[in-house]
């Protein structure tokens, strides 16, 4: 399915490892547009927020071909929370733990940039508590070699395909 074509509301749904019950749940994505941003929501079965992300689209058409030897266009992801991880400042008491939100938000941002002919180009910027141990280390993620100083990361070439198939994949 086209993410991108879709209009705001429901788009899909997405499997995540309930932790708490340790069954594989159905959660379902929704899509809002706020303020040139697309904005994806995760809701459980029992319609509790669990999580959330903002997407913004660069695209760029008219780029210096000398200096960028690739298309530098990317998607952004911004405001990216799980609300059910009770090991970070956003955690709301009482629902159950989901893991694997991250890895299916960035599936996500990375369907978009493929549609958006972003080559499937994504960059963040992280939180320090997770900078290392999910974005470098699980996904792949380095630092942003256009800007080495500010904390950008970004999707190297070669960790595209295996984020793609992370936990079965989108």
């Amino acid at each position: 399915m086209n993410i991108g074509m879709m209009p705001q509301g429901f788009i899909g749904h997405v499997v995540l490892k309930n932790a708490t019950k340790n069954t594989d749940d159905l959660i379902s994505v929704f899509k809002k547009f706020d303020c040139g941003l697309e904005r994806y929501l995760f809701k459980n079965d029992k319609d509790e927020l669990i999580g959330e992300f903002s997407a913004k689209i660069n695209k760029y058409y008219d780029y210096n071909k000398f200096i960028y030897k690739s298309d530098p266009s990317y998607v952004f992801v911004d405001d990216l929370f799980n609300y059910s991880n009770p090991n970070t400042p956003f955690y709301k008491k009482g629902l159950d733990y989901y893991k694997g939100l991250g890895v299916r938000a960035l599936q996500i941002a990375q369907r978009r940039s493929d549609e958006a002919l972003c080559e499937g180009n994504i960059k963040l910027n992280s939180m320090p508590e997770v900078r290392e141990v999910f974005y470098i280390n699980k996904i792949g993620m380095a630092p942003d070699p256009e800007h080495p100083r500010s904390g950008m990361l970004m999707l190297p070439p070669d960790k595209k395909e295996p984020l793609s198939r992370m936990n079965g994949g989108l």
